[in-house]
């Protein structure tokens, strides 16, 4: 049986896009009154995320007023847009030292709640892998745990390929957990924001 792992695990919020097919600052779209960045650090604060890095970029200004009594801390990414890797270049580079891993979170994925992240936690303390991706629809993807011993890997991503490359590289290191395919869903365009994120 593998050790279970107690450290503290880590936040990597991912908030530095332009917007570009919403046209507009999509984080400040709100779902049940709460904006969607606000919605991603409080998933991660409440599902156990003791430290909590949110990567700005694009819309910085408008996005620092929504993180104001907020226990996490921002970092800002000038290269945004070079893609995704230069994101989570950037929140890695931010990662208190004490950290056992970090979840990587999209800002835009406003059905991932405290519950997904707590089960991701949990799978990573009892299962021994360095790696927990949730998987929806045969995808494997984000929210994604990886351990501190794979940082490195993460530090080394080029363009938008976002951390698959780091799943593909190590295949045996990957545990999975099942989250339904409407948690997954982000939110990138206004057809997206009409449809899903309407009171309900």
């Amino acid at each position: 049986m593998p050790e279970p792992v107690s450290g503290p695990i880590a936040a990597i919020v991912l908030a530095a896009g332009a917007s570009a097919r919403m046209g507009k600052p999509k984080l400040l779209l709100t779902y049940h009154g709460v904006p969607l960045l606000r919605r991603a650090v409080d998933a991660a604060t409440r599902g156990g995320c003791r430290d909590v890095v949110v990567v700005l970029g694009a819309d910085r200004e408008h996005y620092l007023p929504i993180l104001k009594g907020t226990p996490v801390r921002t970092v800002q990414n000038p290269d945004f847009a070079q893609g995704m890797s230069s994101s989570i270049r950037v929140g890695v580079e931010a990662v208190p030292d004490d950290a056992e891993a970090a979840v990587i979170m999209l800002a835009d994925q406003p059905f991932v709640d405290d519950g997904v992240i707590r089960r991701v936690i949990e799978t990573y303390r009892t299962s021994g892998m360095k790696i927990v991706a949730c998987t929806y629809e045969g995808t494997r993807g984000v929210p994604v745990l990886f351990d501190r011993a794979l940082f490195l890997e993460l530090l080394v991503l080029e363009g938008d390929q976002g951390a698959r490359q780091v799943m593909a590289t190590y295949p045996k290191h990957v545990a999975t957990m099942e989250i339904p395919p409407d948690r997954a869903r982000d939110i990138d365009t206004p057809d997206d924001a009409v449809r899903f994120l309407s009171e309900r």
